[in-house]
């Protein structure tokens, strides 16, 4: 099987839970979601309906609190409230994706030459991409302990040595009576260092894939 596999980096950055309202709280690692979103950014085109695999792992350094002045409208009273709200950041986040499926290629060259400024959170949190290329992966019994955090798919969660952490993640949409519809992926959130074995997807440089 082939795979495009690249690195992420960004110094400082954010991944909004979708129902942090009066506090902001983030994932501990990008979304599927957020990884579609920066290819079709690189791209320079509108995603049409294509679905295909993810894979997503890291580390950060750690996790700090900083504060803002949020406005928000306030339509009962008709008048401008600014409110103070805490953001965790994380410190140094550096990713390794895997993603499987049509187009490779295509997102490769995107990546090494994107049509736009890449970032996560619309631009407020500024982005490297390292070393875009295509590898192979091999299915095999693999044993070891995890070289980074990552999102575990439900279905592989017994080839680990743990409980993790549940977390509902969005990876692709559809458009339903003109509103969006998101498709939530049932995965648990592992730390580096967790032993695990099994039969995995094993790239050529020896990462997993946790598809």
């Amino acid at each position: 099987m082939e795979c495009l596999k690249f690195e992420l980096f960004s110094p400082c950055t954010t991944f909004k839970t979708p129902f942090s309202l009066k506090g902001i709280e983030t994932y501990p690692l990008p979304t599927y979601s957020t990884i579609v979103g920066l290819l079709y950014t690189a791209l320079g085109e509108k995603w049409k309906g294509e679905e295909f695999l993810i894979s997503v792992q890291g580390t950060y350094e750690t996790v700090f609190r900083d504060y803002i002045r949020l406005r928000k409208y306030n339509r009962k009273d008709e008048e401008l409230e600014v409110l103070p709200l805490e953001v965790p950041r994380l410190y140094k986040m550096y990713c390794v994706i895997h993603t499987v499926g049509s187009s490779l290629e295509k997102f490769k060259k995107a990546l090494e030459s994107p049509s736009l400024y890449l970032s996560f959170g619309g631009g407020e949190y500024p982005l490297l991409v390292k070393n875009p290329r295509l590898l192979g992966a091999e299915e095999k019994y693999w044993e070891g302990e995890l070289r980074y955090n990552a999102y575990v798919p439900k279905s592989r969660k017994s080839s680990l040595y743990g409980e993790g952490i549940y977390f509902r993640i969005p990876s692709f949409y559809q458009v339903i009576d003109g509103e969006r519809v998101w498709k939530w992926e049932e995965v648990y959130y592992f730390q580096k260092g967790t032993t695990f074995e099994g039969k995995l997807w094993v790239d050529e440089e020896g990462d997993v894939l946790w598809l």
